[in-house]
């Protein structure tokens, strides 16, 4: 399937697309204030994680289902070489980073946009057990 728009009008569109704030990233930051959960989001740091627990050594990744791969080996993949080879490449680095973060002793959540929108409470009690254990 051919592209509708023209490369400048796409390029405007991804442009729109934001990798802060975003509104899984917003619900997670008002998940945690309501659990009295001290963090900082956006730590300049190796990963650039969504949120970190500095005093406990937690790193939160919020990942949007699309652009992470979600059940990406699964289901139908992109038509177009380019998404593929982005989605992958960011499945890749996400390994990376997290095996990484893991060595240098910071324990690594990742929660997948679905679940923050749909099962908060999952996530929330996630984040307490693994406090718990620190």
């Amino acid at each position: 399937m051919t592209d509708i728009f023209t490369p400048e009008k796409r390029s405007w569109i991804m442009s729109r697309i934001r990798s802060t704030n975003t509104k899984i990233d917003l619900k997670m930051k008002k998940m945690l204030e309501e659990n009295k959960i001290k963090s900082e989001m956006y730590p300049k740091m190796f990963g650039n994680p969504d949120f970190v627990l500095k005093n406990k050594k937690i790193i939160i990744f919020c990942d949007g289902d699309f652009w992470h791969g979600y059940k990406y080996h699964e289901k139908k993949r992109p038509a177009k070489k380019f998404w593929r080879d982005k989605i992958e490449t960011n499945m890749r680095r996400d390994r990376r980073i997290t095996r990484k973060l893991r060595r240098d002793g910071w324990s690594v959540l990742r929660f997948w946009e679905h679940d923050i929108e749909k099962r908060a409470d999952v996530c929330i009690n996630r984040i307490l057990r693994k406090i718990r254990e620190k």
